[in-house]
């Protein structure tokens, strides 16, 4: 996760490199406004089970990230718990693609090739931070279950998608305290997803 995160900030700063080292335009480049979900569509869509469906595995997939991305912090879970996020986002991202480029769709239409990780948890109002922590559960024990706990179905978002969230998982309580995160998937909106089964429209 720290490697990503490092290639990531590298990226950032050759461009930023490039940048300086290109000759200097006539005209300064105008940024394009900041991206801003259609505003009636802010919030879970209730009444559209298709979009609904996709912004709660979004949720999930941005809480994993986010918890996952607090216990790097951790030295004595970072190794296992490494492992255990690139295992699961190896089989999970053509689902998360799916859904980041459907709900990117949905909250910015034409605009939605710009959109990243954070617009879409601005526009479902996530927060950015795994912490505080519900209840009693401390970071420690929730970063000591997470390699078990995402193996289980109610983390199969690629199944859930398929086939929606049966009941038998999504009323079994989550095993690690997880609730919004500050994505450690960059670059989502890079090219366009591939179509689900479950088609938006």
């Amino acid at each position: 996760m720290k490697r990503v995160l490092a290639c990531v900030l590298f990226g950032a700063l050759l461009g930023s490199a490039q940048a300086e080292d290109a000759p200097p335009t006539v005209a300064p480049a105008v940024n394009p406004p900041a991206l801003e979900a259609n505003p009636a569509r802010r919030g879970y869509a209730v009444d559209r089970p298709e979009i609904l469906i996709r912004q709660r595995l979004f949720g999930l997939a941005h809480g994993m990230s986010l918890l996952a991305a607090a216990c790097l912090d951790l030295p004595e879970h970072t190794q296992a718990i490494q492992d255990a996020y690139a295992a699961w986002h190896a089989k999970q991202a053509k689902t998360i693609g799916i859904i980041v480029h459907d709900l990117a769709d949905y909250y910015f239409g034409p605009r939605s090739a710009e959109a990243q990780w954070p617009d879409l948890s601005r526009a479902l109002n996530l927060r950015d931070s795994i912490e505080p922590l519900p209840g009693e559960v401390t970071l420690h024990a929730a970063c000591a279950s997470l390699p078990a706990a995402i193996v289980r179905p109610r983390y199969e978002l690629d199944r859930m998608l398929t086939e929606g969230l049966d009941r038998a998982v999504d009323e079994v309580a989550p095993p690690i305290a997880v609730t919004s995160p500050r994505s450690g998937i960059p670059g989502m909106q890079s090219a366009p997803a591939p179509t689900s089964a479950t088609p938006v429209q």
